[in-house]
């Protein structure tokens, strides 16, 4: 039998993001979130998890979005805001201990909201950056924190871990990620599908690249098919408490 967590990411970016990822969790198939600290809809994003017993929430590690919370000199753009996503996949310039100071500025800003961490992620997947992610990794490591997508190839207490990117965009739809799925049965215990439901609001049209495709996923996500299909498949939801 597999395991599969929807993990929501951009928890805490606008309200409509939070929105959407409540209601993924009360009625669909989210059990699982990742926290970006430091943004705008941090506060609503606390007062919603009053409502959602089942939703475990992880770090969403900011370094592409944003100002840092730290002073690294090589963390920030001339303008002293998070590189681009765009720059930084070319970019080679970090200075270690800034990342490690920032990481850990992270977790100790999650850890004072009082709420349990699950897991480490990051925004636009900057924790797989050949300088950012041996830092991760040890840091991740003196917390006891399982990482998204560090451990696809390797025996996991939960079982063979795999983490699968492709519900995204023009890939959406409930075809698709039953198609995605059925691939991975039998190859891993553990899947993890990355998602972000939401509601289109003001905020995340100014802010996010991605748009529009977040309602369809939403949608997705909370239609009773997709949870008819997975039962009769034998795959049970759940979250990174699987890894512990």
């Amino acid at each position: 039998m597999m395991k599969l967590i929807f993990n929501a990411d951009d928890f805490g970016l606008t309200k409509g993001v939070n929105l959407g990822t409540l209601d993924a969790c009360l009625h669909g198939v989210v059990r699982s979130t990742t926290l970006m600290v430091g943004m705008p809809a941090e506060q609503h994003a606390l007062n919603l998890l009053a409502q959602s017993p089942p939703l475990k929430v992880g770090l969403h590690l900011r370094f592409t979005t944003g100002k840092p919370l730290t002073s690294g000199k090589t963390l920030v753009d001339p303008r002293g805001d998070c590189w681009s996503k765009e720059y930084i996949a070319r970019y080679m310039d970090f200075d270690a201990m800034e990342i490690a100071d920032e990481i850990e500025a992270q977790i100790c800003a999650f850890q004072a909201l009082g709420i349990p961490l699950s897991h480490l992620d990051s925004h636009h997947h900057a924790h797989f950056h050949p300088q950012i992610l041996p830092v991760v990794k040890e840091i991740a490591s003196s917390h006891q924190l399982v990482v998204r997508g560090v451990t696809d190839s390797e025996q996991v207490k939960g079982g063979h871990y795999a983490f699968c990117n492709q519900f995204y965009d023009t890939a959406v739809s409930i075809d698709s990620l039953l198609s995605v799925i059925d691939q991975q049965q039998g190859l891993c215990d553990v899947l993890e599908i990355m998602c972000h439901p939401a509601y289109v609001d003001q905020p995340l049209l100014e802010c996010s690249g991605y748009t529009m495709p977040r309602a369809k996923e939403l949608a997705v996500l909370t239609d009773p098919y997709l949870l008819e299909q997975l039962a009769n498949r034998d795959i049970t939801l759940c979250d990174y408490a699987v890894f512990s």
